[in-house]
């Protein structure tokens, strides 16, 4: 494990050697039903991923769920009756739902924490040119250490394999990582993005800079 220094110096480099990354200094996250600094943040999510239904009190339901496009953990009161189970997409004008508020990824139910790889893999399935940026621009960020190996299980040797694969033309679809490079590769960019929200003061955050960027 890389110290925070280290890392911090290696999240500038990726993103000076990679123009389409661009940090959105993201505040920690407080806990549930606390105000955050960029109260402003969640207003371009379009959309929620139910993760969990879970019961109010005194009455009504309220979601956990995963935010579109920028994959937010959030948490909203359900306004309408007939959403009762979860793996629903709810758009967020569509009155359905409430306004929406971060949570903490140690604050989702057992049910929300088993289904949210899958979701942020549906995300990425579902607009993978945002995603495929990271494998065509990963550049070198010390002597020893590629952008490739915050993918998990993806060492030196394998980041170096991987970037001669990619050669000089890149990849059009992840379909043609995992076979030139024998990996999952959208399955590996989700674990990443899991662990982030795991731990968000863990730099670099491919989150931040990846998916959240203004540009």
């Amino acid at each position: 494990m890389k110290g925070t220094s280290e890392l911090s110096l290696l999240t500038k480099q990726l993103m000076r050697g990679n123009p389409f990354l661009r940090s959105s200094n993201m505040p920690a996250e407080g806990p549930i039903g606390s105000k955050f600094p960029d109260e402003d943040r969640l207003s371009g999510e379009v959309s929620v991923l139910a993760l969990d239904i879970l019961k109010r009190n005194p009455s009504g339901f309220e979601l956990q769920g995963l935010s579109s496009p920028s994959m937010y953990l959030v948490r909203a009161r359900i306004e309408d009756d007939n959403i009762t189970s979860s793996g629903v997409t709810i758009e967020t004008d569509s009155q359905a739902i409430g306004p929406l508020s971060e949570i903490r990824f140690k604050d989702l139910t057992a049910e929300s924490s088993s289904a949210i790889l899958d979701a942020v893999l549906e995300s990425i399935n579902s607009d993978p040119d945002r995603h495929l940026g990271f494998y065509n621009r990963a550049n070198n960020l010390s002597l020893k250490y590629h952008a490739f190996q915050l993918l998990p299980g993806i060492g030196n040797s394998k980041a170096m394999q991987m970037v001669k694969e990619r050669g000089g033309s890149g990849w059009s679809e992840f379909e043609e990582i995992d076979k030139s490079c024998g990996i999952d590769s959208a399955k590996l960019l989700a674990e990443r993005y899991v662990g982030e929200m795991q731990d968000p003061s863990e730099p670099p955050s491919l989150l931040d800079l990846l998916v959240r960027s203004k540009i």
